[in-house]
Order: C-alpha cells, then structure tokens, then sequence
C-alpha cells in the first residue's frame, strides 16, 4: 500500500493562515455590525432613491463577493480532478496534504476524481448562480 507523506510545514502554514482568516473574519464581523446600525440610521431618513441606489449595490456587490470564492473553489477542485485523472492516482503527486494519505490509484482513482470534478462542477454553478444575482440586483435596483 503506497501512502502519499504529509508536508509538515504545508500544514502549519495553513493553520497559521486559517487562524488568521478567523480573527480576520471575527474582527470584519464585529466592524460590519457597527457600520449596519450606522447604515440603517442614515437610509432610514432618506429618498427611495438613494435606498434603492444603496441596495442595488450592496446586493450587486454580495452577490461578486460570494461568486469569487466559489468559482475559486470550483476552478481548484476541477484542476485536481484532471491532474488526478491524469496521473492515474489520487491524491496527485505534486499536491500537499494536511496527513499521510492512501494513495489510490486506476479505478478507486478515477471513481474518487469524477466526484471530484462534480463538486467543482456544483461549485462553479453556484458562482454562477450568485453573478447572476448580482446581476439581476444591479438591473432590478437601478
């Protein structure tokens, strides 16, 4: 049985990252309700248009911003998919992995990339189903 080895120092330089994403996330979290109640004050008071004018891009812009990660997502998920199928194995060669891993290889490998691939393929129609609502927003608002 082949084992595809871990990289040690791939793993803690992603905890490390991850870490920092959660504070990061935390503290925008905290920020982003400060700055709601603030929001809400001032559209409270306001015309219909600059409501509308502050919707259509606000619903436009979390519409990109949940698109880019998923089509991130989908574009990586596919390119380990085809390596894999490509090399016969999965996990493929060059990859980094968080632990050792059983390598596996023809049929197990290939039945492992389709749903792969398939999970890229679900992730890449989400973002495309959150452009297009960024799209419809900026249309529906504007």
């Amino acid at each position: 049985m082949e084992i595809h080895r871990a990289d040690k120092a791939y793993r803690t330089r992603a905890a490390w990252l991850l870490a920092a994403v959660a504070i990061l996330c935390a503290v925008l979290l905290w920020q982003l309700d400060t700055w709601l109640a603030q929001v809400t004050t001032e559209l409270g008071a306001s015309d219909p248009d600059t409501v509308s004018y502050w919707l259509r891009w606000l619903l436009a812009g979390l519409g990109i911003a949940l698109a880019l990660p998923a089509a991130a997502l989908g574009i990586g998920l596919r390119r380990l998919a085809l390596e894999s199928r490509l090399q016969g194995r999965f996990p493929p060669r060059h990859w980094k992995t968080w632990r050792d891993v059983r390598v596996l290889r023809d049929a197990p490998a290939l039945r492992w990339a389709k749903r792969v691939e398939a999970s890229g393929l679900a992730a890449l129609g989400l973002a495309a189903l959150f452009a297009t609502w960024a799209v419809v927003a900026w249309i529906r608002f504007g």
